[in-house]
């Protein structure tokens, strides 16, 4: 068996390290993906909203969210809305307003997709990113 005079190790060894770092290095590669599907609340963006009933169990998870969003207690909600890309409902968005009474706190909010979005108020309308999302989901047609 040869030996390689500079690492001392046999020079077949050397060929099937070789050989195996060339097969793991073509393992790890993940094929390319040859249709991306886009998530339905990421394509519906695109698409002109309208105002959808709001079920009862729809406006008691957002204002639930909501509440656990906010900070003290004592808030009232005006009647909250929705809002999506069909009369079906797909894409459903709930929105509304909330106050404290006797203090100068308020929000608009979202319910959307199981996540709660509260308006930025140190921002002037529509310039946050915050703003900006809440405009395009809670606007309708």
């Amino acid at each position: 068996m040869p030996i390689n005079p500079v690492g001392m190790l046999p020079l077949n060894v050397i060929a099937w390290l070789g050989l195996a770092c060339v097969c793991l290095a073509g393992c790890s590669r993940t094929p390319p993906e040859t249709a991306v599907t886009t998530p339905d609340s990421i394509e519906s963006l695109n698409q002109p909203r309208i105002k959808v009933p709001v079920a009862a169990k729809e406006e008691r998870a957002a204002k639930t969210k909501a509440l656990a969003g906010f900070e003290g207690g004592g808030w009232v909600f005006d009647p909250v809305y929705a809002t999506a890309v069909n009369a079906d409902g797909r894409d459903l968005a709930v929105c509304g307003f909330a106050h404290q009474p006797g203090t100068e706190n308020s929000v608009s909010f979202a319910y959307y997709n199981g996540e709660l979005f509260l308006s930025d108020d140190r921002a002037p309308a529509g310039v946050s990113v915050e703003n900006q999302f809440l405009t395009l989901i809670c606007s309708h047609s």
